[in-house]
């Protein structure tokens, strides 16, 4: 007997709740910020371009084309190219534990759409902190 989706999804949240994953993920966040930093004091719109592909992608292959072709592009593609790689990689892991989760292909793609969405909102968690701790940092040291 197959397990249940709902029960699957627990199961990906226990890994995705892991120290070393979420260590992982925050690393990521914090490459993005350094990568992108901020415009004009906003969120990088790559970052919410990022955050709102995952959300709406509707396989996770949709995510990974819209890396290659952020990484490919012929002007604005530095950080990208500096980054889009550990994406890559990350998303690929993400994939591979929703397989190891399920044999069920049908099962497999909202798992693993689960995984990428629950993945984006550590990242840009992580990538929000990291701002917000460099603009604390610049208004001390503005106000000294």
């Amino acid at each position: 007997m197959t397990e249940s989706l709902t029960d699957l999804i627990r199961r990906a949240d226990l890994y995705l709740d892991t120290p070393a994953q979420s260590e992982r993920y925050t690393e990521l966040g914090e490459d993005f910020y350094n990568f992108f930093g901020s415009d004009q004091k906003r969120v990088s719109s790559q970052v919410r371009n990022l955050q709102q592909i995952v959300v709406s992608a509707r396989r996770l292959g949709d995510i990974e084309a819209f890396v290659k072709n952020q990484m490919g592009k012929a002007t604005g593609s530095q950080q990208w190219r500096q980054i889009g790689e550990s994406v890559l990689e990350h998303l690929k892991l993400l994939r591979k534990k929703a397989d190891e989760l399920s044999a069920d292909e049908v099962q497999r793609l909202p798992l693993r759409l689960h995984l990428a969405r629950e993945w984006v909102r550590t990242v840009v968690g992580a990538y929000l902190y990291a701002k917000a701790l460099n603009e604390m940092q610049k208004e001390k040291s503005d106000n000294v």
